[in-house]
């Protein structure tokens, strides 16, 4: 963007960074960074966390990669360590336009800027990435043969950040102690936690203004190819699942669809992520700037669709909701978040 394509080179800058992609390097070959003075892609490009050593380690180790491994994302990164990519600052237009197919009634388009950079999970957080941490295995799908690469589901809010400190969201970002995020916490030093919606909208469309973060739209709200190349819905695996089931049904391994332009995968389908944030039927159409949602309610957000939808609830901007305070779904997971201050 705005910059001078220079034979096989891209030179210039706008005042933001632009990560390299596949589709990218594919379309324009190698890319130049102007970094602290000196060249080449930033340093914490990617956060890697170590949880190999498990639910009894001390700590987890955490290290920042310029790029991803060169044999990419390995299941090492799926299983035993977690990897997320650095989010520049930004603003999007969040919500649908009216003539969006599968739109609903939730979705008023607004401005939103996003003022700090923030890392998010190139993948939903897996089972045995949640065992790595928690030493439990809470899922529906619980085939020994798939489970471990599969995204983790039927783990509630409080699961994930606590019943009590971790009920605080938006007056503060406590957690419980005894939470994932709590001892994901205390075991890096680092304050990881779920996405506002605001985030996760902003990194599933990654610069993208269509119902889906391939640049395209949806062909029918219910059964729709451009959905299937993306991530896993009813239509194309989600049908005829059972716990025992492998991942031609039910839920797929992570990665296993196009990834968008910041190389983070599922973002459409596969399970619905929670949010940080409560539920508020109107959000508006004033702009806002880093929107930490309503002040409280019954329901918190979760985003993306999954297996147990039909197309139009996969887009980026559609919007669902679960009662915390209920059993978890099967259908449900997370992708981690850490916001940089």
């Amino acid at each position: 963007k705005n910059c001078t394509l220079i034979g096989a080179v891209a030179w210039g800058w706008d005042g933001k960074w632009y990560y390299p992609t596949d589709s990218l390097l594919a379309k324009h070959g190698y890319f130049l960074y102007w970094s602290g003075g000196q060249f080449g892609p930033p340093k914490d490009a990617y956060l890697v966390i170590d949880l190999s050593a498990g639910p009894e380690a001390t700590t987890f180790p955490v290290i920042y990669l310029s790029a991803p491994p060169t044999e990419g994302w390995t299941d090492e990164y799926k299983t035993t360590k977690l990897v997320l990519r650095k989010i520049p600052a930004g603003n999007f237009t969040m919500g649908s336009p009216t003539n969006e197919l599968g739109r609903d009634s939730d979705e008023t388009q607004h401005q939103v800027t996003l003022t700090k950079d923030f890392y998010v999970g190139v993948f939903e957080v897996t089972q045995k990435q949640w065992e790595r941490v928690m030493g439990t295995w809470p899922s529906f799908f619980t085939n020994a043969n798939f489970r471990d690469t599969r995204p983790v589901e039927q783990i509630s809010y409080q699961h994930i950040r606590g019943y009590s400190a971790g009920s605080g969201w938006p007056e503060n970002n406590d957690v419980d102690a005894d939470s994932f995020l709590g001892r994901l916490r205390a075991k890096t030093s680092l304050t990881f936690d779920l996405p506002t919606e605001a985030q996760w909208e902003y990194a599933c469309r990654a610069g993208t203004t269509t119902a889906l973060n391939s640049g395209k739209n949806l062909t029918d709200t219910k059964k729709c190819q451009n959905v299937a190349e993306v991530g896993r819905y009813w239509h194309n695996g989600g049908l005829d699942s059972t716990l025992d089931c492998g991942i031609s049904h039910g839920t797929d391994k992570v990665g296993s669809y196009l990834p968008n332009q910041w190389g983070l995968y599922d973002m459409h389908g596969n399970v619905s992520e929670w949010s940080l944030d409560w539920y508020q039927k109107d959000l508006g159409s004033s702009a806002q700037t880093d929107p930490r949602g309503p002040d409280g309610d019954s329901y918190r957000v979760f985003c993306g669709g999954s297996w147990f939808y039909f197309a139009s609830a996969c887009r980026s901007a559609s919007r669902d909701s679960g009662w915390v305070y209920g059993n978890p779904y099967n259908h449900v997971g997370f992708r981690l978040t850490m916001t940089v201050q």
